[in-house]
């Protein structure tokens, strides 16, 4: 990870070039509080928070495709060149661990059909997706050529994400700020009722989760333009946490 600011606020951020925006909590128990089992008052609210970072892991899906006048013939067909395709990108330095199979099928192939009569089958036509685990962000547009230098026909979704650890500790740096939000909510609500926040009775994580960002690329708009480089946006990590506090 290169970089990974944030802004600890009371609003959305909305501020270019920031890495990260923290939200307010979101909701609370009425003003007046509520009672515990022990009788005495309580407030609970919801604080949340995102943390944003530019991606570290690529996953690409690239498919190869193939016709022909039966199933089995295109069977071999796809067999033979998504082998090519495979070896392409092993020579190009990635493991096989980074190439697995993402989608593999086989359909009747029919020529267009006027109304009211039989569709005619023509044939089998036939698509295998291999799914690519870049580990390099950087190298994303550099696979993409070499898979399609390879024979790749179409370069399906590419997903920018993290890697599990960038992951798990955005998602803790996030949810410490998620319960700072929770307790500052806290203590602005008893305030309100001439009341001051005593401990906390119960905290509980609510939510949260990854949302990576998503390009669509175009083989043939790309045929014209040299190398691949692509600029993902940012990766957004999220958490909340429901926290209840006792009052007097």
């Amino acid at each position: 990870m290169q970089r990974r600011d944030f802004l600890i606020g009371t609003a959305t951020a909305g501020a270019a070039g920031l890495s990260g925006c923290l939200g307010t909590a979101q909701q609370a128990t009425d003003a007046g509080s509520t009672a515990d089992s022990d009788g005495g008052r309580t407030i609970t609210v919801t604080g949340s928070a995102e943390m944003q970072a530019p991606p570290d892991r690529a996953v690409i899906e690239v498919s190869v495709e193939a016709t022909g006048d039966s199933a089995p013939a295109v069977r071999d067909e796809l067999s033979t060149r998504s082998d090519s395709l495979r070896q392409a990108l092993r020579d190009a330095g990635l493991s096989d661990d980074q190439l697995t199979t993402g989608r593999f099928a086989i359909r009747p192939q029919y020529a267009r059909r006027e109304p009211g009569t039989e569709p005619e089958q023509t044939g089998y036509e036939g698509t295998h997706t291999i799914t690519i685990d870049v580990e390099d962000i950087d190298a994303t547009g550099d696979v993409i050529d070499t898979a399609i230098d390879g024979g790749a026909d179409s370069i399906g979704r590419i997903e920018y994400t993290l890697a599990e650890s960038t992951r798990e500790s955005l998602r803790e740096d996030a949810l410490k700020a998620a319960v700072d939000t929770a307790r500052d909510e806290a203590d602005v609500l008893a305030a309100r009722v001439d009341s001051r926040v005593v401990s906390v009775q119960q905290l509980n994580a609510a939510g949260g989760g990854v949302s990576p960002t998503y390009e669509r690329y175009d083989v043939a708009e790309a045929a014209s333009g040299g190398s691949t480089e692509l600029q993902p946006d940012d990766v957004t990590v999220s958490a909340s946490v429901e926290a209840t506090y006792r009052i007097d």
